[in-house]
């Protein structure tokens, strides 16, 4: 005869949801296997860690595992504070900038080239030409330094030497 995840869960006294996610699904209980042999499970596999489990010594390790977090985080900020460590939400902010200007600089390669990308006499000629000015896309906008936006200067993450020179094209 077997037995449902129903009868389990109100006879042992857990949620449905536990049996099925926490026993079924990772601890490998296999509901198809006679009532006697799932009870033996339960009573080997949830019942006797439970018996086994010493109080104090686990609310010990919970104790050292919440003061090496906090230790960790003392770490991280002390090594932002140092600038050794970058902040993730301010590098994805100047990556995305970084990338959407890159975007937009390819995008307008055809605006500004079309007439000689027009001349070309053929697809491979056109191609090198696309190419040629891909390449000097990706030059231009390689050489540029990233400006910090004044109030991240302030806050003092970065402070960058960001003159750039007089030889730039200032249309860029």
């Amino acid at each position: 005869m077997n037995i449902s995840i129903r009868t389990l869960a109100k006879q042992y006294g857990y949620n449905e949801s536990t049996i099925r996610q926490s026993w079924v699904a990772q601890r490998g209980l296999n509901m198809s296997w006679h009532e006697e042999l799932i009870r033996a499970w339960v009573v080997q596999e949830v019942l006797q860690p439970l018996r086994e489990t010493d109080l104090r010594e686990q609310m010990d390790r919970e104790k050292l595992r919440k003061l090496q977090a906090e230790a960790t985080q003392a770490e991280l900020e002390l090594a932002k504070q140092l600038e050794q460590v970058v902040d993730v939400t301010y590098l994805e902010f100047s990556l995305s900038e970084y990338f959407s200007q890159l975007k937009n600089y390819l995008r307008t390669i055809p605006q500004k080239h079309y007439l000689v990308l027009f001349e070309s006499e053929d697809a491979l000629q056109l191609k090198k030409k696309l190419a040629g000015f891909i390449d000097e896309v990706l030059n231009e906008i390689g050489s540029q330094e990233y400006e910090m936006p004044e109030e991240e200067n302030e806050q003092g993450q970065v402070n960058e030497d960001t003159e750039q020179d007089s030889s730039e094209d200032p249309t860029t």
